[in-house]
């Protein structure tokens, strides 16, 4: 998931970055606060990404459709077009 970190790790201007991701697959609580969460360092071997697909996984039964519904949802097609890319199609289908 590297390379989709590389797409969400990085600000949005309109703000829809890895925070709003973490907001809108429920684990959004695992945010210091709303200000810190530009600037938490999740340690050297994980993306901010990263960190939020591992609890979401470990606390949902998450899955490639639901993170692609929430990226469409949340208007990042460069995050889709990355994801899609990265997902052999016949398991996500």
């Amino acid at each position: 998931m590297c390379v989709l970190a590389k797409v969400l790790d990085r600000r949005h201007p309109g703000g829809r970055d890895w925070t709003s991701l973490a907001r809108s697959l429920g684990v959004g609580h695992l945010l210091r606060a709303p200000g810190a969460a530009d600037t938490a360092d999740p340690g050297p071997a994980l993306s901010r990404l990263d960190a939020v697909l591992d609890a979401w996984s470990t606390e949902t039964d998450a899955t490639v459709r639901d993170l692609h519904r929430q990226l469409v949802r949340l208007g990042r097609t460069d995050a889709v077009e990355t994801l899609l890319s990265l997902a052999p199609l016949y398991k996500y289908v």
